[in-house]
């Protein structure tokens, strides 16, 4: 019988610890749960297009020789249901007051976020990206309808340069 490879991939939960840069990593990273991820934005993980090389001669219509420069992989989607802490972690920042008159002040320079990721799927697979480094931008859809959602964009990084992984699924 053939082997199944994941045809759907549902999240069940996301969470973040810190890059991992070892295959030894992968059993001891402590990982803490993100917020959810909005369904209307899908998470996506996508190897972006190689930049192409050709080289033509004047005597000949084909290339004389071709090449690839791979251009890296995006995780994106949109975090919703945020906390006031998760706010502090994903977008900069501090917490202001207590509980319930809380407040978030939004620093003027954006995180750096940089961490490993791990996709939990509904059938308890996992997806994980070792080392990503991107940011978390807010927006404040307010109104009727209006979602309070948190795009994220994360480039997706080997774990060091002598462990040449970045997704382990």
């Amino acid at each position: 019988m053939a082997e199944n490879i994941l045809l759907k991939a549902r999240i069940k939960s996301m969470a973040m610890a810190d890059p991992i840069t070892e295959a030894a990593g992968l059993a001891t990273a402590v990982w803490t749960d993100l917020p959810l991820t909005l369904r209307d934005d899908e998470v996506s993980i996508i190897d972006q297009d190689p930049e192409e090389s050709e080289v033509f001669s004047h005597e000949n219509d084909v290339a004389e020789d071709y090449d690839i420069v791979g251009t890296g992989t995006t995780v994106q989607g949109s975090f919703i249901k945020i906390s006031y802490d998760d706010l502090v972690t994903l977008l900069g920042g501090t917490k202001v007051g207590a509980s319930p008159n809380e407040k978030f002040h939004r620093s003027g320079m954006r995180a750096l976020f940089n961490k490993a990721l791990k996709f939990t799927l509904k059938d308890d697979s996992t997806i994980i990206l070792v080392n990503v480094k991107g940011f978390v931008q807010s927006s404040l859809s307010i109104g009727f309808g209006g979602v309070q959602k948190f795009p994220f964009r994360f480039k997706v990084l080997p774990g060091a340069s002598d462990w040449n992984v970045d997704i382990i699924w």
